[in-house]
């Protein structure tokens, strides 16, 4: 055996004449493996992998993902970019946008698979912050319906007051003769009045205190369940959910400890005043009194009434279109995304692009172009490398020798 005809040179030989493989196969096949994976933890999120079949559904679609990017990716680089430099009309159109609307698609499930997740407790704790502040309005409206209560008492003692005048000097209808008269009466009724109107006012601030006490333990609860870490998703999302149903209550029951409706009728009441017969001044006089204590009480409502009553809803599962509400937030994570399966496929695009057009120019150039001056600078780079005479030897050896091993 000779030494041209050994073992060794035959896979030398082989080994040259193996072609290594392009770039951008190498390339938009680890793009396309890249994005099946993250395509593969992110689907689970979606569409809520806690089985075998829903695991089996999303190693299938990363999968088809993934075999649809290399397929998109690779005829648009190695195919359409070449026709696009050759003149193909649509060449360049196709390619372009088939690449970014499958790096679109792929994106838009990537990226909010892998973050839907943190967007959902995200978004329960917006609520809660909202949910705080709703409760802290409801307090501050049952501490504002609470001044009404001291305010009917202070009315309640000024009608006494007037009323034991009146019955002792006529202090307020100017009879001559002290007594129970007309206006001793007609004070007499109001107070009454305003006693039973108190029964219900105190009775409901005790209702509202109590309810009061409720709500910001409920809101504590909210925040525990909230920074619960042995909890899954949905267990959490159910326990914040029965506690807002519990606030609801809490809140229902606040509002029926507040009479409001029944003080502004008794404003409206008092307003209107009473008629006391042939005592025309002593009607008068009555009358101011009470417009005095219609304007202390509605002064107590309009306070309560500027608060406002909305109830914040409690979100509903994140979705989709909810990742990209907070798309600043996961910055970092989508421009990664971004860039495996949209910027680098079509900057490849491009590039490749690019090349075959600068090769398709060198190769076959305009009729009329003689190539750039020799004097100026894209002449001078364009010039070819200068060989050496050394290397002008070694190469002509290497040449021969190569022949001689082939005879």
């Amino acid at each position: 055996m000779t030494a041209n005809t050994s073992p060794m040179n035959q896979r030398l030989q082989k080994m040259r004449k193996k072609k290594a493989t392009p770039f951008a196969t190498v390339v938009t096949t680890g793009l396309s493996i890249s994005s099946g994976l993250m395509l593969g933890f992110a689907v689970p999120n979606l569409i809520g992998g806690e089985g075998g079949l829903d695991f089996a559904k999303a190693i299938l679609m990363a999968t088809s993902g993934a075999l649809v990017s290399l397929g998109v990716n690779r005829l648009g680089v190695e195919k359409g970019a070449m026709q696009a430099a050759i003149g193909t009309p649509g060449a360049a159109l196709v390619s372009t946008v088939s690449i970014l609307a499958v790096g679109a698609g792929l994106f838009a499930a990537t990226y909010s698979g892998l973050v839907i997740k943190d967007v959902e407790a995200l978004r329960q704790q917006d609520f809660g912050v909202e949910y705080s502040e709703f409760i802290e309005r409801r307090n501050q409206k049952a501490i504002e319906s609470g001044r009404a209560a001291p305010v009917i008492r202070a009315i309640i003692d000024d009608l006494a007051a007037k009323e034991t005048c009146e019955r002792q000097s006529s202090c307020i209808s100017g009879s001559e003769s002290s007594g129970t008269g007309p206006v001793y009466y007609a004070l007499g009724e109001k107070r009454q009045r305003v006693e039973s109107i108190a029964v219900q006012v105190e009775t409901g601030d005790v209702v509202r205190k109590s309810a009061l006490e409720r709500l910001n333990t409920l809101q504590a609860e909210y925040q525990n369940i909230l920074g619960n870490g042995n909890l899954t998703e949905t267990e959490r999302r159910k326990q914040l959910q029965a506690n807002v149903a519990l606030v609801g209550q809490t809140i229902s029951d606040l509002d029926e400890a507040i009479p409001t409706a029944l003080l502004s009728a008794f404003v409206a009441e008092l307003r209107s005043g009473v008629v006391i017969p042939q005592r025309a001044g002593a009607s008068r006089k009555v009358n101011a009194l009470l417009v005095g204590y219609a304007e202390s009480l509605n002064s107590v409502l309009n306070s309560v009434e500027r608060l406002s009553d909305h109830r914040p809803r409690f979100p509903a599962k994140a979705g989709v279109s909810d990742t990209f509400t907070f798309f600043g937030h996961f910055l970092p994570i989508a421009a990664i995304v971004g860039v495996v399966e949209l910027i680098f496929p079509i900057t490849l695009w491009f590039y490749t692009y690019f090349t075959l057009v600068g090769r398709v120019y060198r190769d076959d150039p305009p009729v009329g172009d003689d190539g750039p001056d020799e004097d100026s600078f894209s002449g001078l780079v364009s010039q070819p490398p200068v060989s050496f005479a050394s290397e002008a030897r070694d190469k002509s050896h290497s040449r021969n020798s190569t022949r001689k091993t082939r005879r």
